[in-house]
């Protein structure tokens, strides 16, 4: 009897890898949280709570090999999706690019949903895919905000990038403030560029930001879970804008002796982001 159920339970998951394994995605449309990454948590909250006495029995290794193999093709089932449109791997270089763009709204999504709905029941093998679900949407958070911050601020980003670039590459012992004799990034340059940005450029930027950050995440299936990671998203677009004024700082002192400021302030930014 037993041999006969571990049968009848690997023959399940078999079929459940390979229904993940034949879930098609079309990128060129959100489709939110996919199918089987909805399922799971679920799954997983029914089979913990049937084993909450198991203790070493078999069984405890048999399940956590099946979360192993089941978690390992979602993850790799998300990762097809990539495979199958390689500019979707590039968001960032083309700000756009809306099937790139798709494809990490997808992915934030579907590791947010993990993240926020999976309860490992301090489950070894749920807590590590928990923790590489983290690591995901991080990785797809960072490419995204690279894609859409680029829309109000794109001139000033371009700029500091550059400069940036040539900071690193000098000389040794090449003082920084060379880079200011260049024609291109003269202190009247950086002026002219940060001042396309005053407070109400930045305002303007970040109420557009705001919006294109609702119409991405605004309309999951789940309300709850829906709302909650607009108000993320948001959050790290703030954390974005306020590493964009340290980067300006440091550039101002380090290149232009602290005689360059910014038009705008932590506080409008603060108070943009809170309208």
């Amino acid at each position: 009897m037993h041999t006969r159920l571990v049968g009848l339970f690997t023959k399940f998951l078999d079929d459940q890898i390979r229904a993940i394994e034949d879930t098609k995605v079309k990128i060129k449309k959100r489709k939110g949280v996919i199918g089987f990454m909805r399922i799971f948590p679920s799954f997983s909250l029914a089979l913990e709570t049937m084993l909450a006495s198991a203790g070493d029995l078999e069984i405890r290794e048999t399940v956590n090999q099946a979360y192993a193999r089941i978690n390992k093709a979602m993850f790799e089932s998300l990762k097809v999706i990539a495979r199958e449109n390689p500019s979707a791997q590039t968001a960032g270089a083309d700000p756009e690019d809306k099937e790139a763009l798709n494809y990490q709204i997808l992915l934030i999504e579907n590791m947010n949903h993990y993240t926020e709905e999976v309860n490992t029941h301090s489950n070894s093998v749920l807590e590590d895919w928990k923790q590489n679900a983290t690591q995901e949407m991080e990785e797809h958070m960072s490419l995204y905000l690279g894609a859409v911050i680029r829309r109000p601020l794109g001139k000033l980003l371009d700029f500091l990038e550059s400069t940036e670039s040539l900071m690193l590459s000098r000389q040794p012992g090449e003082p920084a403030t060379k880079i200011s004799g260049m024609p291109s990034h003269s202190k009247t340059t950086f002026k002219k560029v940060l001042a396309g940005y005053d407070s109400k450029e930045i305002r303007k930027g970040i109420d557009m930001l705001k919006k294109r950050v609702e119409k991405h995440f605004g309309d999951a299936d789940d309300p709850g879970l829906s709302r909650g990671l607009v108000a993320k998203v948001i959050q790290n677009c703030e954390k974005y804008y306020e590493k964009v004024e340290d980067r300006i700082l440091t550039i101002s002192r380090d290149v232009y002796d602290g005689e360059v400021n910014a038009e705008w302030t932590r506080a409008d930014v603060s108070s943009a982001f809170r309208r």
